[in-house]
């Protein structure tokens, strides 16, 4: 089968209930929920390794799909095969324009070697008294001091495309953008 046959059968299938058969995120799941389905025409992406303003990487995109997105409807995909979701992403990558420009593109941006203090707990409780004052200083007011989500700036926060935005509960198991240590550097620094 030809991968835009392909993709689009993926798509439709799977992707279309909760992101539109135009990609608009306007599919008949999506009606009620608090964080919206990607809206593929405008071409702005989340979860990415890419500096803010590119567009993901394949390997970004993946990760999306196969893990799926912690805390909202978008579920796992990870037992359809990686022909599948290549080809779902390239029937995607055909709602926008941007897709079709070299600017849009650039290298992700690798995380840091995880430190070595990381793994030995008691330096990894100073570097952790450091991250609390960073913590209250910059992110308690959307997080809470629990980390909960429920901070005095939590209410009235709009993404991009004027969604609101629910802040993460830091308290939960899993993470929108995953839980190694990588992700969440990456979450916080892009």
């Amino acid at each position: 089968m030809d991968t835009y046959l392909q993709g689009r059968q993926i798509f439709e299938s799977q992707c279309a209930p909760c992101h539109g058969r135009t990609g608009r995120g306007d599919g008949e799941w999506a009606e009620g929920v608090t964080t919206k389905p990607r809206n593929f025409r405008k071409g702005i992406f989340k979860y990415r390794t890419t500096p803010m303003g590119f567009l993901p990487t394949t390997d970004d995109l993946l990760r999306t799909i196969r893990n799926g997105v912690s805390g909202t409807m978008m579920p796992t995909f990870n037992k359809l095969p990686d022909d599948d979701l290549r080809a779902a992403i390239a029937y995607v990558r055909g709602f926008s324009r941007k897709w079709d420009r070299a600017e849009n593109f650039t290298d992700p941006i690798p995380p840091p070697p995880i430190p070595d203090w990381f793994s030995e707990t008691e330096k990894r409780k100073v570097h952790a008294a450091t991250g609390a004052t960073t913590f209250q200083q910059f992110c308690f007011v959307c997080h809470g001091n629990g980390g909960k989500g429920d901070g005095p700036g939590s209410k009235g926060l709009l993404d991009v495309w004027e969604n609101p935005i629910v802040p993460a509960d830091l308290t939960q198991e899993h993470h929108h953008s995953g839980d190694s240590p990588a992700d969440l550097f990456r979450t916080i620094s892009l």
